[in-house]
Order: structure tokens, then sequence, then C-alpha cells
């Protein structure tokens, strides 16, 4: 047993020899710089992520489905497990 210990020892103590396959890529921006210039918008133009008009309704109702499709997924896992474990009957 000590043998092993000692042979498993020596094992994770030994340095792995380095892999013989090539490096990875390294990518770097200066590399493709000029094809992100031409992606971004024209000069003074205000690049917001979600760009108004904004329709309240759709938004209103938009947040109300997110918010009860959460609510409702915690409530209903919740109850699950109450029920799962024997809590509730």
């Amino acid at each position: 047993m000590i043998a092993a210990m000692r042979t498993s020892a020596v094992r994770a103590a030994t340095r792995r020899p380095m892999s013989t396959t090539s490096a990875p890529k390294m990518h770097k921006a200066k590399d493709t710089w000029g094809e992100l210039v031409k992606t971004r918008p024209p000069p003074g133009h205000d690049h917001t992520v979600f760009e108004p008009p904004y329709s309240t309704p759709v938004i209103a109702a938009f947040t109300i489905g997110i918010i009860s499709t959460g609510y409702g997924m915690m409530y209903f896992g919740m109850r699950h497990q109450q029920y799962k474990q024997g809590y509730w009957k």
C-alpha cells in the first residue's frame, strides 16, 4: 500500500511534457480593426441599444408577462416541492 501511495505521489509531482500541438491562435483587435470600424454607426448618431419610440401598452404587457411568468414558475416549483416532501397534503 505504501508503494502505491509513493507511486501516485511521484506521478502527481512530476511535470507533464509540453504538448506537441501548435499554440492556440490569438485574436487581436488590431488585426481586424478596419472591419470593426465599418460596423459602427456614422458620427453624430446616438447609438442606444433600444431606440425609441416604444409602444407603452406593448412594453407594459411584456413586463407584466415576464414578471407573472417568473412568479408562476417559482410558486409552482415551491408548491411541487411542498407536496413531494409531504409538507402539504
